[in-house]
């Protein structure tokens, strides 16, 4: 929404704002269809449920008690939520005069315009929007540390109060779950399984980012070995050459993946021959076997990085990082997957119980 200077034009271009239900969507959440609203709403949901309008009313983290739900409190706190969005779409800094602020608040058709809006949004959106709450109720039980400390507040959803029915009954009338610690208990349950999962598919993110971060530095290294001359590695101290090899706390790690593609040649060749020097002239069997380590290590450089062997193995590093980068993004969406996955996937019994909870939450209401 672009603001103009002249103030009749400010107001002309909110009015356009308001003028259908497609505009007031595209400028407001900057979708044009329906699966990008959806998309929109999906993420929407959550945040909506987070407000504190909805904290007093929906959110069962925070709820005092289950005789103050209200779903209304969802279409209240969209509302808020749509008109603080607005409000940043018509800011001073967007170039619009506060005075157009002003009277959009105080214009009771254009308010009672988001207002319907936000009860569309939420008729056409409901499950989104009762998953949401849903969430908030069994993070409200499976918060307690030991099942004797879920509260009354979960125990009022089981029971009914007031006005409010018992949420987890079934289609014949019965109950799916009569104790607040009956869910707990599964909860608990669920909870380790899917950190264990978490873990697993962690570590296989873990891996394969080692993995692809491994073969792009073998291709750097293997770049940067070709590079060394004869008359750097000289002006190298002996044990300086010697720790590249052998040292084992990590600080020289990067500098031994280059030493290890030295070309075959005169450079490994030297390096090999001053630490035979350096065996030779060892004061101790501890030093004579580290310099043997760093020996056979440039020794090994000389037969086995021959031009040939080099071209070889950066054609198989070059090949194989894209295909671990497939695997390694097929990991991580695993493990966001893994992440977002409720609770209820990993017990059926506690899937039934969110279930009911979805079809008799405000079933009368709204």
């Amino acid at each position: 929404m672009e603001a103009n200077v002249d103030l009749e034009e400010q107001r002309a271009t909110i009015e356009a704002f308001f003028m259908s239900q497609s505009t007031f969507e595209s400028e407001l959440f900057g979708v044009s269809g329906p699966s990008e609203m959806y998309e929109v709403m999906v993420g929407l949901a959550k945040s909506v449920i987070d407000r504190p309008t909805a904290q007093n009313t929906v959110n069962f983290k925070t709820l005092e008690t289950y005789a103050k739900f209200r779903i209304e409190g969802c279409v209240l706190a969209l509302k808020e939520l749509i008109n603080e969005q607005i409000d940043y779409l018509l800011s001073e800094e967007a170039g619009f005069d506060p005075i157009v602020m002003q009277e959009l608040r105080a214009d009771k058709e254009k308010q009672t315009f988001i207002l319907q809006q936000s009860k569309r949004y939420f008729l056409e959106y409901h499950k989104l929007f009762k998953e949401a709450i849903a969430d908030t109720y069994f993070e409200r039980i499976v918060m307690a540390t030991d099942m004797k400390l879920v509260d009354k507040v979960a125990q009022e959803v089981i029971d009914g109060i007031g006005n409010l029915a018992p949420v987890f009954m079934q289609p014949n009338g019965a109950s799916i779950v009569r104790r607040a610690d009956q869910i707990w208990m599964r909860l608990r349950q669920a909870k380790i399984a899917k950190e264990k999962d978490i873990k697993v598919a962690k570590e296989n993110v873990d891996r394969l980012s080692a993995k692809a971060k491994g073969l792009e530095k073998n291709i750097q290294a293997i770049e940067q070995a070709k590079k060394i001359t004869m008359e750097q590695v000289t002006g190298m101290a002996m044990d300086e050459l010697r720790e590249i090899v052998i040292n084992e706390d990590g600080s020289r790690t990067e500098l031994k993946r280059v030493f290890q593609f030295i070309p075959a040649g005169d450079v490994s060749l030297y390096l090999a021959d001053q630490m035979d020097r350096g065996r030779r002239g060892g004061r101790n069997e501890i030093q004579k076997g580290d310099y043997k380590r760093a020996q056979t290590f440039y020794e090994n450089c000389n037969i086995n990085n021959t031009p040939k062997e080099l071209k070889n193995k950066l054609d198989m590093f070059t090949a194989e990082l894209p295909k671990v980068q497939v695997n390694l993004d097929a990991a991580l969406k695993k493990h966001k997957e893994i992440e977002a996955r409720g609770l209820h996937a990993y017990d059926d019994a506690l899937a039934k119980i969110r279930a009911a909870f979805l079809e008799n939450i405000a079933k009368s209401r709204l």
